[in-house]
């Protein structure tokens, strides 16, 4: 999942370099090598295209919360959920009063290391109210 506008960046190259790649062995490469080739370099396309157009929705603010059960199942979201609201690693790890660092990496881990109570600080600092329902 791409998770700011330099991986961004950085994935829209990824992008270029494969279609290149897959030009060039269309070019020179004959047989069922050039088959395999051309299918890795256009499976890698989609994958990265699809996590680009993911990203250029969620910067839209388009975004669609599942309805959760379980808190376990809120943090793999919470980065979708900040850049759906505009918020930046950075603008993020300045509300919070941390380093873009640590929020980098609670992002690499999708928020799975992260106690509730910061859980809350941080949907709280990219204005998502959580609602919590506890049933016996």
């Amino acid at each position: 999942m791409i998770k700011s506008d330099a991986q961004r960046e950085r994935t829209a190259a990824q992008i270029e370099g494969f279609r290149q790649a897959l030009a060039k062995a269309e070019r020179e490469t004959a047989g069922k090598r050039a088959g395999a080739l051309r299918g890795s370099y256009e499976g890698m396309i989609r994958q990265l295209e699809d996590e680009l157009h993911e990203y250029d929705e969620l910067k839209s603010g388009e975004l669609t919360l599942p309805n959760v059960e379980r808190l376990d199942q809120i943090a793999p979201f919470v980065a979708k959920m900040r850049i759906a609201r505009g918020v930046s690693q950075t603008e993020l790890a300045r509300r919070l009063g941390v380093s873009k660092q640590v929020v980098s990496r609670y992002e690499e881990t999708e928020y799975q290391t992260v106690a509730i109570s910061r859980l809350q600080e941080i949907l709280d600092a990219i204005g998502i109210k959580a609602l919590v329902t506890l049933s016996a």
